[in-house]
């Protein structure tokens, strides 16, 4: 079973895993993520946002699967409603972040606890504020340093430099509706050490406090459409009473 699929097609739909702090609260929503390639191909599921837990509705051959990722109880469960069995799994604990979480700080190091991080100071940049960080990371006995100017205000790498010379920037575009609701249009451009440029479109939505669209290099795309702001019922994240449990995982 693909245990991870559905925390992929989330954290890959909003880009940088967030910090899990169980202090910190989600706006809370109902909605429809899309994953588009340039082939036709599509993936397609009902998304549930709680308070730290999300649920994913999809269809895999004739079979209705349920994926619910429980970050606050460090816990994720597969169900299969038609045979009412589920399958539990233990996550491990800080390698699995919630993606609906907005960062609580500039500091990359709280998605990247290896790294070792630095704050160089406060500039600004594209007329918003930005604080400027160097990180370091040990791979395989080499030390690596990049730089990073993270928005003060949306927490989103708005430049950086990587150890093997590519150079990402992330520029506003201004504003746009999007699925009815008012979203931040952003451009990134990253220009890789051979010369090659990849470009990406994000659309941010401020209420929500993430991508809610993602258009990317060779036509594929990542959506979150009919966004219904609202608190979600406890039940939807939480195994039915009559479903019988299979398989549980090992505790980490």
């Amino acid at each position: 079973m693909k245990w991870m699929a559905g925390i992929i097609l989330i954290g890959g739909l909003w880009g940088s895993a967030f910090s899990s702090s169980h202090a910190q609260s989600n706006i809370q929503f109902s909605g429809q993520a899309i994953q588009s390639a340039p082939d036709g191909r599509t993936r397609q599921a009902q998304l549930f946002v709680g308070d730290n837990q999300v649920r994913l509705e999809h269809r895999r051959g004739d079979l209705d699967m349920v994926e619910i990722y429980d970050m606050k109880h460090q816990r994720l469960f597969f169900l299969v409603p038609q045979q009412k069995i589920y399958m539990q799994r233990a996550m491990p604990t800080g390698q699995v972040m919630n993606p609906m979480l907005p960062p609580k700080n500039s500091n990359p190091c709280a998605a990247m606890p290896e790294g070792q991080c630095q704050k160089l100071g406060s500039e600004k940049l594209y007329g918003r504020p930005v604080s400027k960080w160097q990180v370091t990371v040990d791979r395989q006995g080499r030390k690596l340093q990049s730089l990073h100017w993270i928005d003060d205000e949306r927490m989103m790498s708005l430049h950086d430099v990587w150890p093997d010379g590519s150079v990402s920037e992330l520029v506003p575009k201004g504003t746009e509706k999007f699925g009815g609701r008012m979203t931040e249009r952003w451009q990134r451009t990253t220009t890789h050490s051979n010369g090659k440029k990849d470009v990406t479109t994000q659309w941010y939505d401020p209420e929500l406090q993430m991508t809610v669209r993602e258009e990317l290099p060779g036509g594929f795309f990542r959506e979150i459409k009919d966004i219904h702001v609202a608190s979600q019922p406890p039940r939807l994240f939480q195994v039915p009473a009559d479903y019988k449990l299979v398989d549980k995982g090992a505790q980490h």
